[in-house]
């Protein structure tokens, strides 16, 4: 596709060129040519309004960039739809303007268009500045959602257990079974990310708790202690829960497990659960799981010890 410029109306809307400049065709000329360079060899076609201009008196077209000045007594967008009636096959340009009416016109002659803002935004030149610093894995792409989760949840668990004394895992059992809410799901988070072994067992029995949030966070320590063992677990809570808390917590635990027996409850969680917070979270994991492929669905992230 070749490029069809409103001259005039393209300088309008350029920084650092002003229409009354005696040189402003000629800067623009030279922006186009550097464009042009970047851009691959695309062609130009640029009108501009006629005048008593000494750049009019003589051909400033180079190659690939064809300058036309309108005729006495005719307007650019004159000249520009002149040109595109007189084409076989008028879709192979674009009109660049910012002129509605030009706009208009060129597209019922069978072109299309371009605002002129929208275009002098790549002709500006390339920013100098430091080298782009290395950015590491994306946290939105599923593949490393679960990396990051992890190092969010040792964030945050830094930040709640520090100022605990340090407790063998027997006493956050012991609070895990106690009578306070809180407490008990304080103790199954901590338990997920500190008891090891032991704590799969009790954190599965938690699942019948009678408060939702305890069950909740007991859904998630499964996930934090990284054993697959607890996937069938967590698929039943996501099915069969009936609070909403509790199933998105499975959902959650299930994508950073990771586990291809997963993939059918959470498509159907995708798909029917009746809270969207419970189907996001589950589109979420399944994002999570099929990103690892054959090889990695199936492994957990191992951190029982």
């Amino acid at each position: 596709m070749s490029l069809i410029i409103d001259g005039h109306n393209l300088i309008g809307v350029l920084p650092g060129i002003e229409l009354g400049d005696p040189d402003d065709e000629a800067r623009l000329l030279d922006r186009l040519r550097g464009y042009r360079a970047r851009a691959g060899g695309v062609s130009l076609i640029v009108f501009f309004d006629p005048g008593a201009l000494p750049s009019a008196s003589r051909d400033l077209s180079t190659p690939g960039l064809l300058v036309r000045f309108a005729a006495p007594g005719q307007t650019a967008d004159d000249a520009i739809l002149e040109f595109l009636k007189a084409r076989a096959e008028p879709g192979q340009y674009a009109v660049v303007t910012n002129d509605q009416d030009l706009a208009f016109r060129a597209r019922l002659a069978g072109a299309s268009t371009l605002p002129a803002s929208t275009f002098a935004a790549r002709l500006g030149p390339r920013r100098r500045g430091p080298a782009p610093v290395p950015q590491g894995p994306d946290p939105h792409d599923p593949r490393y959602a679960d990396i990051y989760a992890g190092f969010l949840a040792a964030e945050k668990n830094r930040v709640r257990f520090d100022a605990e004394p340090v407790l063998d895992p027997t006493v956050w059992l012991e609070r895990l079974y106690g009578g306070e809410i809180e407490e008990s799901a304080r103790a199954a988070r901590w338990l997920g990310q500190f008891g090891g072994r032991q704590a799969l067992s009790p954190l599965r029995d938690a699942l019948t708790h009678g408060d939702s949030r305890v069950r909740a966070a007991a859904l998630l320590a499964l996930g934090d202690l990284g054993d697959p063992a607890a996937t069938s677990d967590l698929c039943s809570a996501l099915q069969g829960d009936p609070a909403g808390l509790a199933r998105q917590a499975a959902a959650e635990a299930l994508g950073r497990l990771g586990d291809a027996l997963s993939i059918a409850p959470l498509e159907a969680a995708a798909r029917a659960d009746p809270k969207g917070r419970v189907r996001k979270a589950a589109r979420e994991a399944l994002a999570q799981v099929r990103a690892r492929g054959p090889a990695g669905a199936g492994t957990a992230r191992g951190r029982m010890v």
